[in-house]
């Protein structure tokens, strides 16, 4: 495969990340993300349809919040508080319109927990819809059919990929459940097999080092080396949960730009 927009990503975060690849990959993404939600997305109608219609994550609320231009996210904010008013409004309406007729729906025993249902289904598509996150899925899908393609034909990124310390628990997951969709049997089984040895060497070095770090706190071992032990509840967390725990991170980074 030559190297084309979703190969060099792939080849970049193998070479330089120094946790999880797809974490790397993923943060590049939807930091990308939210950069063209505040610039180019506000010229753009299908872009603002969309941020509209889904909003965002807490998460991604929070990294649009920590940027600059300010200016920009209260437009975006501006009509996608003016698209959930007018979804609640359409809500209302037809329950009170329901409940006007005869044997409608406020002349039902449930009448109370239906139109209850009713508006918190709609509260709570709102508050799972993200423009962001169903962009950096898409992507992420692609850059994995990347991931799988190169190390099945290509000898030089099967080296780069056993060279990494391996990965989030959430992506390696992914990594083991697409193997057969993407790979044949045999290679998916070698695949699955190396994956698994390389995630078990990564996190028996992580229990180390955890286990170390409370070691530290006794007052006997106060002259002990810290070694690679010294940020170990961190590398844990985001080996656990993946790169959307590491929100402070993320934030700090942001407010950097």
């Amino acid at each position: 495969m030559k190297e084309t927009i979703y190969t060099i990503p792939v080849n970049e975060a193998f070479d330089t990340a120094a946790g999880c690849p797809l974490c790397a990959l993923a943060r590049r993404l939807e930091n990308e993300r939210v950069d063209y939600t505040l610039g180019a997305s506000m010229m753009e109608p299908d872009a603002r349809m969309l941020t509209n219609s889904l909003g965002f994550c807490a998460r991604h609320f929070s990294m649009l919040s920590a940027r600059q231009n300010k200016l920009s996210l209260a437009l975006v904010l501006d009509t996608h508080l003016q698209s959930v008013r007018e979804r609640l409004d359409a809500v209302e309406a037809n329950v009170t319109s329901a409940g006007g007729k005869r044997g409608g729906l406020f002349k039902k025993k449930d009448a109370a927990s239906t139109s209850g249902a009713v508006l918190g289904s709609t509260i709570a598509s709102v508050e799972e819809g993200c423009a962001i996150c169903k962009n950096v899925d898409a992507t992420m899908e692609r850059y994995l059919d990347v991931v799988f393609y190169l190390w099945d034909k290509e000898e030089a990124f099967r080296d780069k990929f056993d060279a990494c310390t391996g990965f989030c628990l959430p992506h390696y997951r992914e990594l083991v459940q697409k193997s057969g969709q993407y790979l044949g049997a045999e290679a998916a089984r070698r695949f699955t097999a190396s994956l698994y040895q390389k995630q078990q060497a990564m996190l028996s070095a992580l229990q180390e080092d955890i286990h170390k770090f409370t070691l530290k706190f006794d007052y006997r071992n106060k002259d002990m080396e810290w070694g690679t032990a010294k940020d170990a509840p961190q590398r844990v967390v985001l080996t656990l949960a993946g790169y959307r725990a590491d929100m402070e991170e993320d934030t700090n980074e942001e407010k950097n730009q």
